[in-house]
């Protein structure tokens, strides 16, 4: 029993100096990336910054590339670990839960648009998937929506699109909204999207009208 528990404390110490360092990592990234371009960015550079050696940054990123991916996915992992969000007037949890992570996001657009053009990155995303679109299927439930069903197959699609992160590099990068123009135009979307498909049922985010912006040249 004894030799147990010193097993067990050993193992949790290791997982969270594991995390620690983690974050070190991750950190020292995002602040080099918010310091200068992305293209100068190499892990010398970061095991400098964070104090962690070369051979422990790519103990736990086999490549520059895994490295760059994680960094634009650390936002979101660290609000949904922490369990801290932002909130308006009206907010829901959906709600409050993708303001936090605009907010981190449009800190890193460049993180952002490599993740998306990077096939780390893509793999990233499509691993991500499925934990995203069973969260979303619990989301609609409250609403009457059968998630299995065709309607709810489809506005799950819809809402991953509208809330995610190709929608807040589209929204803040090339449109050029502020974050918040940026969520509640999203967040608006997906009340529209919702009450489209359960009219009987409406969501309500706080945001009934869409934010008033001037298009910018889609190409």
């Amino acid at each position: 029993m004894i030799i147990s528990l010193r097993h067990n404390a050993r193992v949790g110490l290791r997982d969270e100096h594991r995390e620690h360092t983690r974050r070190k990592v991750l950190g020292s990234v995002l602040e080099l990336v918010a310091d200068g371009s992305l293209d100068e960015l190499s892990v010398p550079a970061v095991a400098r910054h964070s104090g962690v050696s070369l051979a422990t940054i790519y103990r736990y990123f086999p490549t520059k590339d895994d490295l760059l991916v994680a960094a634009a996915a650390e936002p979101s992992r660290r609000a949904l670990s922490d369990g801290q969000a932002p909130t308006r007037d009206g907010d829901d949890d959906f709600a409050a839960f993708q303001r936090a992570m605009w907010h981190d996001f449009s800190k890193n657009l460049p993180l952002l648009r490599h993740q998306m053009s990077s096939s780390a990155g893509r793999a990233m995303r499509r691993a991500r998937l499925d934990a995203s679109r069973r969260e979303l299927s619990g989301y609609l439930s409250r609403f009457g929506i059968d998630p299995q069903s065709q309607p709810g197959q489809r506005l799950i699609s819809m809402l991953l699109l509208v809330s995610g992160s190709v929608a807040v590099v589209e929204l803040t990068d090339r449109q050029e909204l502020d974050v918040d123009e940026a969520v509640d135009a999203s967040l608006w979307a997906v009340d529209a999207l919702i009450n489209a498909t359960n009219p009987q049922q409406p969501r309500r985010s706080g945001r009934t009208e869409p934010v008033s912006t001037t298009m910018k040249d889609p190409t």
